[in-house]
């Protein structure tokens, strides 16, 4: 072989070579890409996944201390929620880092029984008679019939049927449906947890599709067949009464729900009145009528009453009580004494051309006669609804006011006297209830202002006179409501404007800061609600619907029956009025235990015991898959063959506690060293927020006043995720930029609050956006609370549309050009350094005041493109 040729094959072969060497170092390099790129993918699904925990977990938190009433529909799709995020996690740290996670499945699957065992754990089943007759040999049996610890029949019935002696002929023959007969028919065929899939399914008891729920609930009751031994016991008394009664008769039919708990009192259980039917009517239309009634409990009043008293579906008391009245008869209800005023000189009588059902659901015109409780017992005054053909005769009304005088007299308290009138004239009693008195320590109210503010407030004043229903004074947004329609958006916390007081309204009760209504009686069910629930309301206010409008501010002053425009703090008391019956309660208790498997953080990260099999709780194992999830993409930086140099650690003159990490064409120039400098950065988004980060220096906590060091310190003692032995991890924890030369994302914990923002940031304006969230804090929940609206409040002044939700705010800008972008990056930038513990100060107004007056400064000055040198601080800074 010649040299020439030789030589041109061995520069070929070396040029083969070379290409050889070259293509793999491609192929290493491209394959590098794609496994930083699909690792960073995971890492974002775990993040999205995470921030959704933490956010459901504050929810929780707000259920439980703050967020009244709610259902057992709300616990179970708050732990439902948090299983799915915690799965989740799980499933995105595998792509991350295995080798963990089957230990943390196996935990969370164990975790997962131990929740739902006390979120649907079955209703104990009621065992006893299904039905039992009323005039038994003894009247004290049916209050002694228990199961499981709770009564079997409606303590109002019990206590009627002990006064039957007493009243010889006064209490009409009857039978009760028992609280097992029912639960028999609500859990036969599934109809209970169909029942209970429905309202699941809703989300809830919304007012915008109560009435559609309640109305698809009741036909799904109406539609569900007797068991055959319930309507065989049902059937077995009706024959029973067919032979007492040798005239035309009716079955009146009520059901009644109340809390098992709560005692006798007028307001405690919501009465559920049922079609009237003949006693000889077929069978069929008897047992219909009886399927109808029970139906009832799913009327929207029904079902909201149990949500503002803490019932589960199964866990509230229910029975029907039937009683044989003659045909014709017409009634309504007598008060021995004024509600409010339990030593009054009248007995209070109320009746309509129905029957008594009609009276209490004001669903016809109410005529009203007052009788003297002395004797001889005289009418002191008459309110007919048509003054020229009354309804309600004196001899009637003085016959059922000595009925109830007599039966107030037995019982050595005032009472509530559900009664009925045949067309003989003979007045019958169908339920006696002890009236709710009001409190002997009523909560001070604020004197009468002195003259120069009287005549402000007389300028504000808007209405004035009817009666008061239940005292008190609160202040909110009005909504007038002429029918259901307009009450599908009524804003919880508002005060309801109605024509009347019709039933219908007490779907809104637990919602309701008080109630104005043009015309009502103190014997109705929506005025019985009120003072049950302790909400302020007046009746009798004409004009209300008219001089009102939706949405405004109004103050009602129900001891003093007037409204006056805007909220007038001077008239205010310092505790709102109302009751709160969550607390104690069986939905409550069940949220308290479940929340003990999910909220805990009882894993210490720098630990011996921090291991996947040690995770007690769902907190601790999304707490252990951050950690692992962290560190395995940090890891990276470290594993030149999958990430050569993309992760780096920040240095602006020192190195600071903050990574970042090139997503693309983030970074000038990649140093060899595991540190950048900030002039390294060619990232315009994160230059501008680092900018706003530093634009002036962070003057620590703020003073915190005694309440505030309490609640920092009470919240540190009841949560362990606060306690001081875990704070190093937290501190600790890496804060970083996920960067592109157009794109920022910063992920951030100082101490206990999170911030993160997201922003891109280049020439196409409609791609641009900005997004800005904070949550968390160490104090307790309603300072953090408190934070957020501050925070939202000085961003809503830049244009942001910042969203409150509990503890976390969350405020996003679109659309915006690149020099306007960078501004507010600054000021996202500065907010994120200086809202660090203003939840400690978050009720000291002066505090606050002054740091709102300072932090807005600071931020126009940084849209502008000032610099903070000249701008002064606030003057609790200046005094440190």
């Amino acid at each position: 072989m010649s040299l020439s040729r030789l030589l041109g094959f061995l520069t070929r072969g070396a040029r083969r070579s070379d290409e050889a060497v070259s293509s793999s170092s491609v192929s290493a390099a491209e394959e590098a890409q794609r496994f930083f790129a699909l690792r960073h993918h995971s890492f974002r699904l775990f993040l999205t996944a995470w921030n959704a925990f933490q956010e459901t977990m504050t929810d929780l938190e707000y259920t439980l201390c703050c967020d009244h009433p709610f259902g057992l529909y709300r616990v179970r799709a708050l732990c439902t929620s948090m299983a799915t995020q915690v799965f989740q996690c799980i499933k995105q740290l595998e792509r991350l880092d295995p080798a963990p996670c089957p230990a943390l499945y196996a935990r969370f699957g164990e975790l997962q029984k131990l929740v739902a065992e006390e979120v649907y754990e079955p209703e104990a089943c009621l065992l006893g008679p299904l039905v039992v007759p009323l005039c038994q040999d003894d009247a004290g049996c049916l209050a002694a019939l228990q199961s499981e610890g709770r009564v079997l029949v409606d303590p109002a019935t019990a206590r009627l049927e002990k006064m039957r002696p007493i009243f010889p002929g006064a209490v009409p023959q009857g039978f009760v449906v028992t609280a097992a007969g029912c639960q028999h028919y609500f859990q036969s065929g599934d109809l209970q947890s169909e029942i209970n899939r429905c309202i699941q399914a809703a989300g809830g008891l919304a007012p915008n599709h109560l009435a559609r729920l309640s109305k698809k609930l009741g036909a799904l009751v109406e539609g569900t067949p007797l068991p055959e031994d319930l309507a065989a016991a049902i059937l077995e008394q009706v024959q029973r009464l067919r032979g007492l009664c040798n005239k035309p008769m009716q079955l009146l039919l009520r059901g009644r729900v109340w809390p098992p708990a709560a005692g006798e009192g007028e307001g405690c259980g919501v009465v559920l009145w049922g079609p009237p039917v003949s006693l000889q009517a077929h069978d069929d239309d008897i047992l219909r009528a009886v399927r109808v009634t029970l139906s009832s409990k799913q009327r929207a009043q029904a079902l909201v009453y149990r949500r503002a008293r803490g019932l589960t579906e199964g866990g509230a008391g229910v029975c029907l009580t039937c009683m044989a009245v003659d045909e014709g008869c017409f009634g309504g209800i007598a008060q021995s004494s004024a509600p409010l005023t339990p030593h009054s000189e009248n007995v209070h009588v109320y009746g309509c051309a129905g029957l008594p059902q009609e009276v209490e659901y004001s669903t016809m015109p109410v005529d009203a006669i007052s009788v003297s409780r002395a004797v001889p017992h005289t009418v002191t005054d008459r309110r007919p609804y048509k003054a020229k053909r009354p309804v309600l005769d004196d001899a009637t009304a003085i016959r059922a006011a000595e009925l109830a005088l007599a039966v107030e007299e037995a019982a050595g308290r005032p009472e509530v006297l559900t009664w009925a009138c045949n067309p003989e004239g003979q007045v019958f009693m169908l339920m006696a209830r002890p009236m709710s008195l009001p409190q002997e320590e009523e909560p001070a109210l604020p004197e009468p202002a002195l003259p120069e503010p009287a005549r402000a407030l007389d300028d504000a004043l808007l209405l004035e006179g009817g009666f008061t229903v239940n005292p008190g004074r609160v202040s909110g947004p009005a909504w007038v409501a002429r029918r259901w329609e307009d009450a599908r958006r009524f804003p919880t916390g508002g005060i309801l404007v109605v024509p009347d007081d019709n039933y219908i309204w007490g779907s809104l009760i637990d919602r309701a800061a008080g109630i104005v209504a043009e015309r009502g009686f103190q014997g109705s069910r929506l005025a019985s609600l009120a003072r049950e629930f302790g909400k302020p309301a007046v009746f009798g206010l004409k004009w209300a619907t008219e001089v009102v409008e939706s949405g405004q501010r109004i103050t009602l002053c129900a001891d003093l029956c007037t409204v006056y425009e805007n909220r007038q703090d001077s008239l205010l008391p310092k505790v709102p009025p109302g009751k709160d019956y969550m607390p104690g309660s069986p939905v409550y208790q069940i949220l308290q235990t479940a929340s003990r498997r999910i909220l805990p953080l009882t894993l210490e990260v720098d630990s011996v015991d921090f291991k996947a099999a040690n995770c007690a709780t769902y907190h601790d194992i999304v707490r252990y898959c951050h950690e692992k999830a962290v560190s395995a993409m940090f890891s990276l930086g470290s594993e030149k063959k999958y990430a050569p140099q993309r992760i780096k650690q920040l240095r602006d003159k020192v190195v600071k506690q903050f990574w970042v990490v090139n997503l693309s064409d983030g970074f000038v120039r990649t140093p060899n060293g595991p540190v950048i400098d900030v002039e390294d950065i060619a990232s315009l988004p994160m230059l501008a927020l680092w900018q706003g980060m530093n634009a002036h220096p962070w003057q620590g906590p703020p003073p915190v006043d005694g309440k505030g060091f309490l609640s920092v310190l009470f919240e540190a003692t009841a949560n362990p995720n606060l306690d001081p032995a875990a704070q190093t991890a937290y501190f600790t924890e890496k804060n970083y930029f996920l960067i592109s030369s157009d794109y920022c994302s910063l992920h951030s914990r100082f101490g206990f609050h999170f911030v993160s923002v997201e922003a891109r940031l280049s020439e196409r304006t409609s791609e641009n956006y900005l997004n800005f969230q904070l949550r968390g804090g160490a104090a307790d929940i309603e300072r953090r609370i408190l934070r957020v609206r501050f925070v939202a409040d000085i961003l809503w002044e830049f244009g942001f549309s910042p969203v409150v939700r509990n503890d976390a705010v969350s405020a996003t800008l679109k659309d915006l050009d690149k020099e306007e972008g960078e501004r507010l990056l600054a000021v996202a930038g500065y907010m994120t350094i200086h809202t660090r513990q203003l939840d400690m100060i978050m009720q000291d107004p002066g505090q606050v005041a002054a740091r709102r007056q300072e932090m807005l400064a600071h931020c126009r000055a940084l849209f502008r493109g000032e610099s903070l040198a000249g701008v002064a601080d606030s003057p609790s800074q200046e005094a440190r």
